[in-house]
């Protein structure tokens, strides 16, 4: 709760290249470099830090708590593409928010859509065809505020819990999506929390 904002500063993979762009090859004197580092990198890296700190501990939390439903199955060791078993199938959990680009009421009307989108637009350092369960956060009156739906783990529990009472998987959960000039089949879920 302590966190009161949520601004990345740098976008994430790519504070090298900002350094390397913005600092290293753009200032020549030494006494530029210093106080140019401490009056905006300092600032960039240090929200840097607390958005991927909050995000990976919020994580933990969510994906702890999914792990102790009945129906799921944890593994037991990380195995790639593979955090949890249920009905009998392996998922790649993903706990996220709805994408800047996509449009929170067609994401709600049609999750299996906004899967597909998720998948053919993911980087390509991240690809993976595994079978994914997408548990995306959103505000839906302030969609940039999502990522403080993350911390309400009275909410955000409860409607884990109601999910998977009441879900399982089968065939319509099949979507095929194309990356890179391929086609692939996965198996998908999408939990879409909202306020």
């Amino acid at each position: 709760m302590k966190v009161k904002t949520f601004s990345w500063g740098v976008v994430q993979g790519q504070l090298d290249q900002k350094i390397q762009t913005e600092y290293v090859r753009r200032i020549v004197r030494y006494e530029d470099l210093l106080s140019n580092v401490k009056a905006k990198l300092h600032s960039d890296v240090t929200n840097y830090v607390i958005c991927t700190w909050f995000n990976h501990w919020t994580t933990v939390l969510i994906e702890e708590h999914i792990s102790t439903h009945p129906k799921i199955i944890p593994t037991i060791k990380n195995i790639k593409g593979i955090d949890i078993f249920f009905n009998g199938q392996p998922f790649d959990l993903k706990v996220t928010y709805l994408p800047r680009k996509y449009n929170p009421a067609d994401a709600i009307k049609t999750p299996s859509d906004l899967a597909v989108w998720m998948y053919e637009n993911q980087g390509a350092q991240r690809f993976g065809a595994d079978n994914r369960l997408f548990v995306i956060l959103l505000d839906k009156d302030n969609p940039e505020r999502s990522w403080e739906l993350k911390r309400d783990f009275t909410l955000v529990f409860q409607k884990i819990d109601n999910f998977f009472d009441r879900e399982t998987v089968s065939k319509k959960d099949e979507i095929v999506f194309t990356f890179r000039r391929s086609t692939y089949t996965a198996v998908t879920k999408v939990l879409i929390i909202t306020q």
